[in-house]
């Protein structure tokens, strides 16, 4: 199985640049026969700990406007790990999608947010996520 990195250029706060240049990545990982492709922290608009309002560009996961934020990168072939903020409960979270098969498959809330403050809640959990299948003669299902 193959995993690729992906760093994207400094972006303005609040921007969702950020989609189209990993909807270039997808397609490059596609072609190269990568599985992953994990992105860093906050791609999607940036650090709110950086912003005057990060309300405004916070995402909520409860009503499924996440799955249609992250819609162009589907794939049947690459599972992207996206890094976003999380808005839910009038709180703010770090927190990472797992995009599989036009889904989110697993939401992952950053259990430290920050060393000293932050506007980030902690979250609680640390969940493993299973993309893919498994065979019983062979593991083709992954633990993330």
């Amino acid at each position: 199985m193959k995993v690729a990195a992906y760093q994207a250029p400094l972006l303005a706060a609040g921007s969702f640049e950020a989609i189209a240049l990993i909807q270039e990545r997808v397609a490059w990982c596609e072609s190269e026969g990568v599985s992953i492709l994990c992105c860093p922290e906050a791609i999607l608009g940036g650090l709110a700990d950086y912003c005057e309002d990060p309300a405004l560009f916070a995402i909520r996961t409860d009503d499924n406007q996440l799955n249609r934020v992250l819609a162009p990168l589907a794939s049947e072939t690459v599972t992207s790990i996206i890094g976003f903020t999380e808005l839910a409960e009038d709180r703010l979270y770090s927190a990472a999608a797992v995009f599989h098969l036009g889904r989110v498959a697993g939401l992952y809330r950053k259990l430290h947010p920050a060393i000293r403050r932050s506007v980030y809640s902690a979250g609680t959990q640390t969940p493993v996520f299973r993309v893919g299948a498994r065979h019983p003669r062979r593991a083709s299902g992954v633990d993330l």
